[in-house]
Parts: structure tokens; sequence; C-alpha cells
């Protein structure tokens, strides 16, 4: 029975506000306790509660500060959070309501007023999960052919380049098999949720989009671009961030839309702002346009090209290597590398089909 308790976080200050809370709602729920906004966010970088208490008036990071913090953060963002608050004027709720807060409880707290506002968030909680799941199961096919059109899309950017045949397909798949190892580390957790995967995934086979804009004639030259076809070629990004920007218009509440546009934006801006379109720099970029750009390089390192042979795994690692800190987010390459035998697989799986369609 124990194992299906709800938990709930409490933070509080005032450790005798603590304890009054505890001896109402031990019995009911797995509590977690913490006496600051610093130590609320330690206990949350090992559990996930279904509810936060938390106090407005506290040392440091007070209360609206810390949900202001929760609210930017993927992982911490759905947890719904009740103040506690001594203050019952209109003006505080106004204010923790526009920040993101569910509910208010009035210290001194009436215990079985407590326990039913808890209970009253904590199902209307549940019951939103219920609905996302039962969203979930019906979008499947939508998925499906979300994907599909991904792909189909992909495939029309890779007829059109008979230079990088089969690069999107490439980039899809170690980016995929990237970021879900990124996923169990610790600087990354509380981005890559796994909605945000799933999303960027589907996204990933699309960063190429705007080459559909440009003309066959730089698109499949054979030989290196001039400086004018280069900065031509470079257009593609702009044209693939306007592709999606106008559909995003139509539908702004599109996950998968707004990653879509910032992949094809920005996956060749440069972590040193030295990149294109925008000379965006370091954490301005977007993660999903960071992580892409790294796979980005290593795949057309990794593959053959009219002008060059295609480099091993080790050889393409070490020019990675080269643009730590530079053309590459330093952590993210670190993090390649420590990965270094997971993406050389990926390598070694694509040859094999590549040889098998031959």
């Amino acid at each position: 029975m124990a194992a299906n308790k709800k938990s709930i976080l409490m933070i509080d200050d005032v450790v005798l506000n603590l304890a009054s809370a505890r001896d109402v709602l031990k019995d009911k729920y797995t509590l977690y306790e913490a006496t600051s906004a610093e130590e609320g966010f330690k206990i949350l970088d090992n559990v996930i509660p279904d509810l936060i208490l938390l106090d407005i008036i506290m040392p440091g990071m007070d209360g609206y500060e810390m949900l202001t913090e929760l609210k930017k953060i993927r992982r911490y963002k759905n947890i719904p959070v009740i103040f506690l608050t001594a203050d019952n004027s209109s003006e505080s709720e106004v204010k923790g309501f526009d920040l993101g807060a569910v509910d208010f409880i009035t210290k001194p707290f009436i215990p079985t007023v407590m326990r039913r506002r808890i209970e009253t968030q904590i199902e209307l909680s549940a019951y939103q999960h219920s609905l996302e799941a039962l969203v979930d199961q019906k979008v499947t096919e939508v998925e499906k052919m979300q994907n599909a059109l991904s792909t189909g899309f992909a495939e029309l950017v890779e007829s059109r380049d008979g230079i990088t045949g089969g690069h999107v397909k490439n980039t899809g798949i170690y980016y995929e098999a990237f970021i879900n190892l990124l996923k169990f580390e610790p600087e990354y957790r509380n981005e890559l949720t796994n909605d945000f995967i799933k999303k960027s995934v589907q996204a990933a086979p699309l960063h190429d989009i705007g080459k559909i804009g440009i003309d066959d004639v730089v698109l499949r030259k054979k030989g290196s671009l001039d400086g004018g076809e280069r900065e031509y070629m470079e257009k593609h990004a702009i044209m693939g961030g306007k592709t999606f920007h106008k559909i995003l218009k139509n539908f702004p509440e599109s996950d998968f839309l707004a990653i879509a546009e910032e992949m094809a934006l920005y996956h060749h801006e440069r972590w040193d702002g030295k990149g294109y379109p925008s000379g965006k720099i370091g954490a301005e970029i977007p993660l999903c346009a960071r992580i892409m750009s790294i796979v980005d390089v290593y795949d057309a390192l990794t593959s053959e090209r009219p002008y060059k042979k295609p480099f091993s795994h080790e050889k393409s690692m070490a020019i990675i290597v080269e643009g730590r800190g530079t053309q590459f987010d330093p952590m993210l390459v670190d993090k390649f590398v420590k990965f270094s035998s997971e993406m050389k697989q990926c390598l070694i799986e694509k040859s094999k089909m590549l040889s098998r369609h031959e």
C-alpha cells in the first residue's frame, strides 16, 4: 500500500511549520522536507513529487523566485505547487497564480482544509495526466503520419542533392543515439525530457529542409563551392527556419514545429559565434541545434564525398575534438567522446546497411 502513496515535497524555513504539516499529512502521503529553496532543489534532483507545498517568505530564494525557476525547467514545470502563506491579500494571490501556483493554504492552516486542498490538486493533476495519456493514445496515428511526412520531406531533399544522399537519414540515426545517451547525464536530465527527445528525434531528419530552395546548379555541384556559391548555400538554414516559422504561426502550441524551426535555423551556428546565419554564441544556440551540429559534421566526415574518401571513426572524432569550444559546445564534445564506442557502432550498422543495398 505504501508504494501507492502520493508524495509531497514541503519547503518551509520554519521547522515548526514543517512539523505541523507532517502531523497532518504523514499517514496518507510520502513526505520530503526542506528548509530552503536550495535544499528543495537538491531533493528534486532525485525525487519528482506529486505536489509541492512551498512557503513564500524564506531567506535566500523566496517562494515566488523558486516557482519561477521551477517553471523554467521541463522536468519540474508540471508539478503542482501550493503556496503556504500568512499573507492572504489579493495581491499576493494574483502574483502567485500568475507565476503558476495552483492554490494557496493560509497559515496557521486548518488540518481538514489543508488535506482537502491537497487532495483536490493531486486528483486534478492525476486527472490531467490520465487525459494526456488518453490523448497520447489518440494521436499515435497522427504521429505516424508526422513521421512519414518528416521522412518523405527528408527524402525529397536527398533526391535533389546527389552529393550527400543518405545524409539526413544518417544524422537522424546519430542524433537519436546521442540524445538518448545524453538524457542519463546529470547535466542534461532537466532539459532532455522524454517528450522533448521524441519530438526532436522526429524533427532531426528535417534539419536540411531549406535545401529544397537551393538551385540545382549549386546544390548538385560536384566540386568545391566558390565564395558566392557558399554564401548562397548557407541560405538554406534561413529558408528552413522560415518554412517552419510560417507553419508555426498557425500552430503556435506545437513543440515539434518549434524544435524543427530551431534545428533547421541554427544547426550551422558555432559555439564561438562565428557560425551562420545569426552568429549566436555559446548557450544562446538551442540545445537541439548544438547536438545536431556535432552529429551533422560526424556524418559528413565519415561519409564519402566526390572530393574525399570517408574518414575513419577515430579520425572523425579527433577532428570534432579539435573543434571543442570553437565550433562545438565543449561539454557536448566531451559527452560525444564519452560515447565514442556507441557512435562507432552506429557507423558500423549504417555501413552494413549501405553495403546490403549496393
